[in-house]
């Protein structure tokens, strides 16, 4: 009889953020080595179905929102472990962890976690006076649990674990997420992918700078947004273009952003350019012709963004803090973290091609997941 994963996420497809194309990955070499798989996930779409099989593959889905989804969880997950056979557990921080743990105790089932990133006393700096601490409490909760085992996705991740909050080395396991080598090739965009994206915003008459990704506050976006006017300003050829992800503060920085397009000489906000949600392959595509990339992150556990361009052979702009030192490479222009004046001075090595020396790195997914293999199957023969 096959094994049998079952991974607790609050999202999956075809919901596409960072942490889905993580799991996409990981989900579908676990089903190519011969397990079977069920995803217990989040209902966030109503006209998706509430359950869909495909061959080794089952996919329930509750509960519209997080806190919802967490507690229908717990149900859901109980009906199935009673009624299937389930070897593993496989969960994710933050909210999912707590049916995940709960239940593996319950059930008599080895499970692990996988740990993006651990915010600690920077949840003090990223919500309110008073929301900072009840942040900060979930956070502790969740490691109190009982998980026999955590995969962390960067060396930074691996250390905070190990000193906030004292999780011991046996397990916990450092994984690097891995990079699309295939995909994120540059000598692999489509010439007629390149001239769409480029009739679309106007790349050739521009010197092109990109942000995608989160509108979240440790991205750092908030700082660039102040930096915008000086930038048009000293450089009549830039153009910024915004790709963003839908998320909570999406409607916020987009109205900010307006705001600021509104207030500028229209010479300067027509060469901000605002786009939510390229295609995947659009978004290469824009990505392998601007000039540069700016994330300035205030936080990161292993974000895509920085790994996916520097795979691409594109300049970027970004901070040198928590996991970003061990994942960029290549072309690299580095700031300090939340310094508007520190994105304008970057803005202008990048002009002058004055780069910071980073080695070469490699973050494979074949890589990733053989590593995630045996620590699969370390579990399953305890």
């Amino acid at each position: 009889m096959k094994p049998v994963v079952l991974y607790v996420l609050d999202y999956y497809l075809p919901h596409r953020w960072g942490v889905e194309t993580v799991f996409e990955q990981i989900i579908s070499r676990t089903i190519a080595s011969g397990k079977k798989v069920i995803i217990l996930t989040s209902h966030f779409d109503p006209n998706l179905p509430t359950y869909e099989k495909h061959d080794d593959l089952e996919i329930y889905r509750v509960g519209k929102w997080r806190i919802s989804f967490m507690f229908q969880a717990l149900f859901k997950w109980a009906q199935i472990l009673k009624n299937q056979q389930i070897d593993l557990i496989h969960t994710s921080t933050y909210w999912w962890a707590i049916p995940a743990s709960l239940l593996a105790k319950l059930f008599g089932k080895k499970v692990l976690i996988t740990v993006h990133e651990i915010f600690a006393q920077l949840w003090h700096q990223y919500k309110g006076w008073w929301k900072w601490w009840i942040y900060r409490m979930f956070e502790w909760l969740i490691f109190q649990l009982s998980f026999d085992a955590f995969h962390c996705v960067s060396l930074y991740t691996f250390n905070s674990l190990r000193l906030v909050y004292a999780i011991p080395d046996e397990k916990n396991h450092c994984i690097h997420n891995g990079v699309d080598l295939s995909f994120r090739d540059p000598n692999l965009v489509k010439i007629e992918e390149k001239n769409q994206i480029s009739e679309l915003f106007h790349l050739q008459w521009f010197w092109n700078l990109l942000y995608f990704g989160h509108t979240g506050i440790s991205k750092g976006i908030d700082q660039l947004i102040i930096a915008l006017p000086e930038l048009l300003q000293t450089y009549p050829d830039l153009q910024f273009i915004f790709n963003f992800i839908p998320a909570k503060r999406g409607v916020k920085i987009r109205l900010q952003l307006q705001n600021l397009i509104d207030t500028l000489p229209s010479d300067q906000g027509s060469r901000i350019r605002l786009h939510f949600w390229l295609e995947k392959s659009e978004l290469r595509a824009l990505i392998s012709q601007v000039d540069g990339v700016i994330a300035p992150s205030l936080s990161e556990g292993f974000w895509s963004v920085h790994s996916e361009v520097c795979q691409m052979q594109i300049p970027l702009i970004t901070t040198r803090i928590a996991s970003i030192p061990e994942v960029v490479s290549g072309k690299v222009v580095f700031i300090a973290p939340k310094s508007p004046e520190s994105i304008i001075q970057g803005v202008k090595k990048l002009k002058n091609q004055n780069f910071d020396p980073v080695s070469p790195k490699v973050f494979d997914r074949t890589v990733q997941y053989s590593h995630i293999a045996n620590l699969y199957q370390t579990l399953l023969n305890n």
